[in-house]
């Protein structure tokens, strides 16, 4: 599966992402999009380098699509 194809399409308020499998499997995920314009507070800045800097792994892992157990 982490191999799929992702094929993105972004509307004003949501994000698809389309994954497409060799295997022929396919599936959608479906995300509510960031506007870039809304701001960003000060806590939320900290605590992105908090987790990055406990952060062991490679570019690709880090912008793996975070799931909760």
């Amino acid at each position: 599966m982490k191999d799929a194809a992702i094929y993105t399409y972004r509307s004003r308020t949501d994000r698809f992402l389309f994954h497409r499998c060799e295997c022929g499997c396919e599936w959608t995920e479906h995300l509510t999009d960031i506007d870039p314009a809304d701001p960003v507070s000060s806590d939320e800045v900290i605590e992105v380098h908090k987790q990055l800097a406990k952060f062991e792994g490679s570019i690709a892992e880090l912008l793996q699509p975070h799931t909760t157990p």
